[in-house]
């Protein structure tokens, strides 16, 4: 499993519309092949990050997605030039998944 997070550090008077933002290309990416997760994490203290948190089958599957059609259509699209005047920095991380547990697996 491969987990990608994105930390957007929203101005004041644009938190609302990266939130936003980040909701609407969570969709997007719903139903694509590898796809397995995907939260928008609003901050619980003052000036923290939204973050995007997307689980993917494998690294593989990811870069797939990044090369396809679909995630050239989401880049043309100028989310990422509004977002960018919306934040005053913007950081993402990479990670395979070494141990998890989910409520489920303990019934």
């Amino acid at each position: 499993v491969f987990v990608i997070t994105e930390h957007y550090y929203a101005k004041e008077e644009n938190f609302n519309d990266v939130m936003n933002i980040l909701i609407e290309t969570s969709s997007m990416i719903e139903k694509v092949d590898g796809a397995l997760m995907s939260l928008s994490l609003k901050p619980a203290q003052k000036n923290g990050a939204i973050t995007a948190f997307n689980m993917w089958e494998s690294r593989d599957k990811f870069l797939a997605f990044m090369k396809s059609e679909h995630a050239e259509e989401i880049m043309k699209s100028g989310l990422a030039e509004k977002v960018k005047s919306w934040t005053t920095k913007i950081s993402a991380e990479q990670y395979t998944v070494e141990q998890a547990w989910h409520v489920d697996s303990h019934v």
